[in-house]
């Protein structure tokens, strides 16, 4: 089983980014009890989308190794993921 923290600083960082993001979506609350235009709402909304899609592509980057290899994985085998799973990090970004 794929423990998805088992760094604690890639755990700490995620927490914050998820944070930030929680902050931002009381900001976009704030604006439309204030009747803000849609129009600024909208970007708002897609700087959030933006947000958790940074943070999905930081939590594969950072664990998706560990997940997809375990201790019975020989080195060769974990190198080969390795790379697969670059390639598939750099395609997404």
């Amino acid at each position: 089983m794929c423990v998805i923290m088992s760094s604690q600083n890639v755990k700490t960082e995620v927490l914050n980014r998820l944070r930030n993001v929680k902050g931002h979506v009381t900001g976009i609350e704030r604006m439309v009890e204030e009747n803000q235009p849609c129009s600024s709402v909208l970007i708002q909304l897609s700087a959030i989308r933006a947000s958790i899609e940074k943070i999905g592509m930081y939590i594969l980057e950072n664990n998706a190794v560990e997940c997809l290899c375990d201790k019975k994985h020989l080195p060769d085998d974990k190198q080969k993921i390795e790379q697969i799973v670059k390639q598939m990090l750099s395609f997404l970004k």
